[in-house]
């Protein structure tokens, strides 16, 4: 009885998070929606799509350390809209693998449009989210005749706008079995399990030096384009505004309160702003 409160008082306080992963399990398990999964091998990776619904397409791509399932919140109103949502596992992500070279924006947008390629998708709306935006970012500035509209959340265009991670003390102060646990959820939540302390290791490399993208790269980018950004993001609130600024169709919406994971936490508000930018039925 005492496991059964403490589960349900995990619950109530974890709400609406909980509650929209409940509901993304409950469509998982009955969805009848028309699926397509599959990998394609490019530079030694094997990189996991997933596809599901017909209609418009809508690519939906994860942020670093993350992976597919991030998105539980969007997937089932979106494919219930009438939209073809296709999800990507990012190279080293999920049940995507490595592969043989280093990791880059780069080679992340290209392996996007292979499997865009490979399901035959000639043109897509883009919801893309921290690396994911930038991705988004990236094929509207390398690939524009792929791209429809670009929502790019908690994205930067250069490693200055992300706010440098403050010293925590009190993390060195964590007993063995806390720091196991972290350890188990953040491989966990990127999806690459005895993987993740490689892929943490070379991501975080990445953030380091990319991206590299300049206002005159970011003029080129004709895609209408909504940038969200959590008032509480460790993207700097100026660097989202100048993103907004300097894209040729840019706008910028603030989510109150919301800091880097504004679509698990504020899912509600986020999901109206897409709705909205992509002209699609009400999110639920």
């Amino acid at each position: 009885m005492l496991l059964l409160a403490i589960i349900l008082s995990l619950f109530v306080w974890l709400r609406p998070v909980s509650v929209n992963a409940l509901n993304y399990l409950i469509w998982k398990c009955t969805t009848t929606t028309q699926t397509e999964t599959g990998n394609i091998v490019y530079q030694g990776a094997h990189i996991h799509y997933v596809s599901y619904g017909h209609g418009d397409p809508v690519l939906l791509l994860h942020g670093g350390l993350s992976n597919k399932l991030s998105w539980f919140s969007q997937i089932p109103w979106l494919v219930a809209s009438g939209r073809r949502v296709v999800l990507i596992d990012t190279r080293g992500h999920g049940d995507s693998t490595a592969g043989n070279s280093k990791l880059s924006y780069s080679i992340f947008a290209e392996d996007t449009l292979l499997v865009l390629d490979r399901l035959g998708i000639r043109r897509t709306d883009i919801v893309g989210w921290s690396d994911g935006g930038i991705i988004a970012l990236l094929l509207g500035l390398e690939a524009p005749q792929r791209v429809g509209r670009i929502v790019a959340i908690s994205a930067n265009f250069e490693p200055s706008g992300v706010i440098p991670e403050t010293d925590r003390p009190h993390d060195e102060a964590r007993n063995s079995l806390l720091n196991k646990m972290i350890d188990w959820l953040r491989s966990l939540w990127s999806g690459a399990g005895e993987r993740h302390a490689v892929l943490e290791a070379e991501i975080k490399e990445l953030w380091r030096t990319a991206p590299q993208l300049d206002h005159a790269d970011l003029q080129v980018i004709t895609a209408p384009t909504m940038v969200i950004t959590g008032e509480n993001d460790i993207i700097d609130l100026r660097h989202s505004s100048e993103l907004a600024q300097m894209l040729a169709n840019g706008k910028i919406e603030i989510v109150p309160d919301a800091g880097h994971a504004a679509p698990i936490t504020h899912a509600g508000q986020i999901n109206q702003l897409i709705a909205s930018f992509l002209n699609i039925e009400p999110a639920m």
